[in-house]
């Protein structure tokens, strides 16, 4: 498209609205026993519904839930879903099986499988969900460029031949709190959410966000329904207030490091700190500063040490690990403290 042909009225299209753009990518992530299952699967059915997510609009459409590991539980979880609702048929599929996704005709065998769905629905697929990025790869290496490449060009040739937005649902290492594997996924994704368990509540916190507020995030709950007469049961996510989730202040800092970098943004924000413009949609008004003042005053206080190799990405570290934890929100180029 040419640059005389762009639409000034243009608005960017939600699937879920502030959190997950219409045919975009993202990675849903966090360590086991989280909840982001259960929180992921919920996200979909209430879009295959047509049902606000927390208070927000959805864009209600078709969902493939391509479950490569654990298929039986993910068909108990929306059973346990479709008794709590009271909702009997939704256009939501499940798809087993193994599928490499390092090799380009998995895009058409996807692709196929969302216009079956949309034949049998006469829905149109909006959402792909990919459960999980380790059993995509069929045996690959996470932290190869190579085989993470190619799984991005797949998942990319399958979304243009769908137009549907994709979920990646992926791990943390044991030893850290961003993505696994090679930087090429978090580089080509559109949105990450963590999920986390903060012991009364569990959120899932917007942590990336190409074009969006990040530190957007919902609270849940895991509670289980019985779903057969042998007393089987199965999760399902209830809404929970998102206060509840809110760092209390010996929580804000989760570590030494982070306590120093959020002194150190409010002050920088009290020496240089401007109103943050009405397009941010705050609630209230806050005062913020460009991500690269904050950055200067890391350094300069040696928060971010003058000896590190990499200085920038340590930087992208903290923030992203403060936004998930919601002591910051950021949005463009600036950054606040929440």
């Amino acid at each position: 498209m040419l640059y005389a042909d762009l639409n000034i009225a243009e608005s960017k299209a939600w699937l879920v609205h502030k959190m997950l753009g219409a045919g975009e990518l993202s990675a849903f992530y966090g360590p086991p026993g989280c909840g982001k299952g259960v929180i992921i699967e919920d996200l979909a059915l209430h879009i295959a519904a047509g049902h606000e997510w927390h208070g927000r609009p959805v864009t209600r459409g078709a969902v493939v839930y391509v479950a490569l590991e654990r298929k039986k539980l993910v068909e108990r979880r929306a059973i346990a879903f479709r008794r709590r609702h009271e909702l009997h048929d939704l256009p939501f599929a499940i798809v087993g099986g193994v599928y490499d996704f390092r090799l380009p005709s998995t895009a058409d065998q996807i692709a196929d499988i969302c216009k079956q769905v949309e034949t049998l629905t006469g829905e149109i697929v909006v959402l792909v969900i990919i459960d999980t990025v380790s059993r995509a790869l069929a045996g690959g290496d996470e932290n190869s460029p190579k085989d993470m490449g190619a799984l991005v060009t797949t998942v990319a040739k399958f979304q243009e031949k769908t137009e549907a937005a994709v979920l990646l649902v992926h791990h943390i290492p044991h030893d850290s709190e961003r993505m696994r594997g090679h930087g090429a996924l978090l580089g080509a994704v559109d949105t990450t959410v963590a999920v986390a368990n903060a012991g009364s509540v569990r959120t899932a916190r917007v942590v990336k966000a190409n074009d969006s507020e990040e530190g957007e995030g919902v609270a849940f709950t895991v509670a289980g329904v019985q779903i057969a007469a042998d007393g089987t049961t199965a999760a399902v996510a209830i809404p929970a207030d998102m206060t509840a989730a809110e760092p209390t202040k010996s929580k804000r800092g989760g570590n030494p490091r982070e306590r120093r970098a959020l002194s150190a943004l409010a002050e920088t924000v009290l020496a240089q700190g401007e109103p943050t413009p009405p397009s941010f949609g705050l609630a209230a008004p806050t005062n913020c500063v460009p991500l690269d003042s904050w950055r200067q005053e890391l350094c300069r206080r040696d928060i971010i040490e003058s000896g590190d190799k990499n200085p920038r990405a340590t930087f992208k570290r903290l923030k992203e690990g403060m936004a998930a934890k919601g002591m910051i929100g950021i949005l463009d180029d600036r950054v606040w403290a929440a």
